[in-house]
Formats: C-alpha cells, sequence, structure tokens
C-alpha cells in the first residue's frame, strides 16, 4: 500500500507556547496508522512561530479527513492549514 506524506503548519492557540511541548501533545493520540515523519520551527514574523510536521499516513479513504478532525481537538492547537499532500 502507498504512504502518503501530510504537511501541516500549526499554530499553537498561545503565543508563547513551547512547541516541543506542542508537538508532544500531538504525538500522544495520533489515529492509528499516523506517524510523524519530520517537524521544524517555522519563524512568522513579530516573534510568532509555527510547528511544521510532516505526518506520514497509508494512502485510505478518509485518513486525511481523520488527522484533521484530530488535530482540531488537541487542546494546545490554535489553528493548522495544511501545506501539501503527496505520495512517498
Amino acid at each position: 500500500m502507498a504512504k502518503v506524506l501530510m504537511v501541516v503548519r500549526i499554530l499553537p492557540k498561545e503565543s508563547d507556547a513551547n512547541l516541543e511541548d506542542l508537538a508532544k501533545a500531538i504525538a500522544a493520540n495520533l489515529p492509528k496508522g499516523i506517524t510523524i515523519g519530520d517537524k521544524k520551527v517555522e519563524d512568522i514574523g513579530f516573534g510568532l512561530q509555527a510547528l511544521v510536521v510532516g505526518f506520514v499516513m497509508p494512502e485510505v479513504d478518509g485518513i486525511g479527513e481523520a488527522l484533521e478532525a484530530y488535530l482540531s481537538t488537541v487542546e494546545e492547537v490554535g489553528e493548522f492549514d495544511v501545506q501539501s499532500v503527496t505520495r512517498v
């Protein structure tokens, strides 16, 4: 089965949040089959930072939506947007 890489930019709820703690909170209960492939901190401007995470998942219907639904339930996540989706 093919794998998909979904790159998501995640902004914390609080502007002074520790992004490593945010990454740990996200990784704690990921939906089955989804793993974190890579992550980095991106400067947005005016001292704000976002966490850019590459989620690796099997190419099955509905798994991307499951990830988005999960991210919306993580308390520390303020908002997020999908940057790209590609096969790996």
